[in-house]
């Protein structure tokens, strides 16, 4: 039987190049070799897109890119190449022909739309979601516009933008009208855990808006209320959703001032039937909402009689240690099965 030809792509030029790296080597080491015709393509901080053949190891430590054997690497957009044309050092070209690609591109390179676009454009299948919904989900503004359209329960908002910085005391005494201190300050474009803090005063406000306005123009500002973080992994497409097991993140009070508290995952976390079908119902409601294909992680809020959906990731991590894996491992699949059933979606086999 023939080998599945996947390419896996990594790296970037955001941030988040780091965690890329960490998500790719393990989904790099999780394709079977029996399965699988792998083609690694890294991109560089600086924006380079090369062809890594070399040893797995070297993209988990972040040597890859100093490799002899690297070539320059592009996905063709044109859908007769299906795939990858490498350009040597010489300036001769090679196809290496691909059955759908793999992201790890973790940021707001990688999951606002952009290599979504292209992969349609090549016609090649993709282990994602569509350019829109990607472009959508990055967005955090326009996720929870599009949610609350539909009844999904998100947390109140303002934004504020780059432009507005002379009016800056003014535009943030308004959010004090409508918002309660305190307040979860972050780029809205951009990932959840890049130039975000939580502010409990209007100086404090001012100080992370102008930090969140060095990675986006719009800077969000949400409620941050209490309560339980929920977490799930939704799957599938328009006719076949599945939820997987859920998961919460735990935070422990530390004595340490210099740290306030630290954070675990548990799995299957003591949650009533109301709750526990509130939280899968909104899922599958988003998922489908959004036009969603493949692969997303939910994050939900839930206090009280509360289900609020908070953010939605559109590439997971891939790590043993990330939401994804450990959940599907919950709801029955090894790693590899977990890898198979997402290449299978990408490519429309029924999983």
């Amino acid at each position: 039987m023939a080998k599945t030809r996947i390419a896996v792509l990594f790296g970037g030029a955001t941030k988040d190049h780091k965690v890329s790296l960490m998500s790719a080597y393990c989904l790099l080491k999780g394709l079977s070799p029996d399965r699988y015709d792998v083609t690694p393509i890294g991109i560089t901080r600086a924006g380079r897109w090369l062809y890594f053949p070399g040893d797995y190891e070297e993209v988990r430590d972040g040597t890859w890119e100093m490799s002899g054997d690297c070539c320059s690497a592009i996905i063709s957009p044109d859908p007769l190449h299906a795939g990858i044309i490498t350009i040597m050092a010489d300036g001769t070209t090679a196809f290496k022909r691909v059955d759908a690609v793999i992201s790890a591109l973790h940021g707001k390179y990688g999951e606002c739309g952009r290599i979504q676009g292209l992969l349609k454009l090549s016609k090649l299948p993709y282990v994602e979601c569509n350019p829109e919904t990607a472009a959508y989900c990055m967005d955090k503004a326009m996720t929870h516009l599009i949610l609350s359209s539909v009844g999904i329960d998100v947390p109140k908002y303002a934004l504020l933008e780059r432009s507005e910085m002379h009016l800056i005391d003014s535009r943030i005494a308004e959010i004090e009208r409508e918002l309660k201190y305190p307040v979860y300050v972050s780029a809205s474009s951009c990932s959840s855990s890049i130039g975000a803090n939580i502010a409990k005063n209007a100086e404090e406000l001012k100080r992370a808006a102008k930090l969140a306005f060095s990675h986006h123009h719009t800077v969000i500002v949400e409620e941050e209320l209490g309560g339980r973080t929920i977490e799930c992994v939704v799957m599938g497409s328009s006719y076949d959703v599945e939820v997987s097991a859920l998961g919460e993140v735990v935070k422990h009070t530390l004595d340490n001032p210099a740290a306030s508290y630290t954070a675990e995952f548990i799995t299957n976390p003591e949650l009533d039937y109301t709750q526990r079908r509130g939280i899968e119902q909104t899922a599958k409601r988003a998922f489908l909402c959004l036009n969603f294909k493949g692969c997303a992680k939910m994050s939900f809020r839930l206090s009280e009689n509360r289900v609020m959906l908070r953010r939605i990731a559109t590439i997971p991590g891939y790590t043993p240690e990330s939401v994804l894996p450990i959940l599907m491992s919950e709801s029955g699949y090894t790693y590899s099965e977990t890898v198979d059933k997402l290449v299978s979606l990408a490519m429309d086999i029924d999983a």
